[in-house]
């Protein structure tokens, strides 16, 4: 059994470099579909649940918190970074990345990171999917390679 719970945040990044209108800084209202798959819960409380939506909430929303309404950046481009420092001098909330932020590199980061914090003997990450826009997003699934 699968069960899927869907995310908002609002996040600012750019792709210095990049020849297209991404290489400025820019904004996103991204959408996050989280799914995760086990067996129906037998007993107690929880029975007939896989997880209960809240616990997925909590422990997806505390990840995510740290990108919504934050200037995310490749902390190895220069460029990028000085930005970065000129926001957070100004005591505005940025979030250092390990890579360029595109959506296929954060999708990644986002499936390996939830899949250590969901992971369990119980259920397991199957998917996610981070849209970017209203009509186009990037897909991670636990049979893919990382």
């Amino acid at each position: 059994m699968e069960v899927t719970k869907e995310f908002t945040f609002d996040m600012a990044h750019l792709l210095y470099g990049h020849e297209g209108l991404c290489n400025n800084v820019h904004g996103h209202t991204y959408k996050l579909l989280v799914t995760v798959q086990g067996n129906l819960i037998e007993s107690g409380s929880s029975k007939g649940m896989v997880i209960d939506f809240k616990d997925l909430k909590d422990i997806v929303g505390r990840f995510i918190e740290q990108f919504d309404h934050a200037f995310v950046y490749d902390a190895y481009n220069e460029t990028e970074t000085e930005i970065g420092q000129f926001l957070a001098d100004r005591c505005m909330k940025i979030r250092p990345f390990h890579t360029r932020t595109t959506c296929e590199n954060m999708s990644v980061y986002f499936f390996n990171t939830l899949a250590s914090r969901l992971d369990s003997d119980e259920i397991k990450l199957s998917e996610i999917i981070l849209y970017e826009t209203p009509t186009s997003y990037a897909r991670c699934r636990s049979d893919e390679n990382q």
